[in-house]
């Protein structure tokens, strides 16, 4: 396949480019970035501004949208607040115009989410029948989801829980915390935790977009279901220390405001529509993905 790509220099990008260079598709990675030259004669690099598509771009067989603003990066201010849900909305709407007026259409179209789509109403275990939330970031996810939906092909929502994995994500902030024996619960810590490794989300992409009878909304979390606490504990003993702290929520909201959320409230999503499709899990349990990484 011939496969278009926004934000493909980014942490999951990084890892899915190259298994798709290996698999033997062509790729064009759409970037802001002026840097980036490849010298692999399958991988082409197209620059972008993050809203419209470049002129002369092509035809592809596939589009796959991970772009957006981190959503816990900077404190969410009106200003960032509109910049994370601008960034996410931009990007979708240019892959779904590109789609949409292309004289040869893309077969498939698969546009990142995220398990914040749910926010935290659910205490229990969800699936991707479960309604969505209310907070900023469940409303970011559902207004992001409502642009890819009006892709006129088969299209696939990757709501993406918390990636593990080496040199980014959710582990490179948490890592030096622990191995100085200062991590530990957020608050009460029996909020939900859904982790992923790197590797699955990777093998789960490439594994819907093969897959013709896949569509919709797809939960890419780890199967085991823990709570922030229990993770705490494993990320721990990964690392043979000890997570000892306890951030009381009255602190966390403090420090972040209404970014706390993030820290405080969680879900407990299933990949139920993966395993429905008969996925295997690289990494089925938190301490063995947790291992892996550390």
């Amino acid at each position: 396949m011939k496969i278009l790509i926004t934000g493909g220099t980014g942490f999951i990008g990084s890892k899915l480019v190259p298994q798709l260079l290996a698999q033997g598709h062509e790729v064009g990675i759409l970037t802001r970035s002026k840097k980036h030259t490849s010298d692999h004669p399958a991988l082409t690099y197209l620059q972008w501004n993050g809203k419209s598509m470049p002129t002369g771009i092509g035809l592809y067989d596939a589009v796959i949208n991970l772009a957006g603003a981190s959503i816990a990066g900077d404190k969410w201010t009106e200003a960032h607040k509109e910049k994370i849900l601008q960034s996410r909305v931009k990007a979708t709407r240019a892959c779904v115009e590109y789609i949409n007026r292309s004289p040869s259409p893309p077969q498939v179209f698969l546009s990142a989410s995220a398990v914040g789509y749910y926010g935290v109403e659910h205490e229990g275990e969800i699936d991707e029948s479960a309604s969505p939330g209310t907070d900023f970031a469940a409303e970011v996810c559902r207004i992001w989801e409502e642009e890819a939906n009006k892709a006129n092909c088969r299209t696939i929502l990757t709501r993406i829980g918390i990636v593990l994995g080496k040199d980014g994500g959710a582990l490179e902030k948490m890592l030096p915390v622990y191995k100085m024996y200062l991590g530990g619960r957020f608050a009460s810590g029996k909020q939900g935790f859904p982790w992923v490794h790197i590797d699955d989300i990777v093998k789960s992409m490439i594994f819907l977009l093969n897959h013709e009878t896949a569509s919709g909304p797809f939960n890419l979390t780890g199967p085991e279901l823990i709570s922030q606490g229990k993770f705490s504990n494993k990320l721990a003993e990964a690392l043979g220390t000890k997570d000892l702290f306890v951030v009381p929520a009255f602190m966390l909201k403090i420090m972040f405001g209404e970014q706390a959320v993030l820290f405080i409230g969680g879900q407990y999503p299933k990949p139920k529509q993966l395993q429905s499709l008969a996925y295997e899990f690289e990494y089925p349990q938190a301490l063995e993905a947790l291992q892996s990484v550390v």
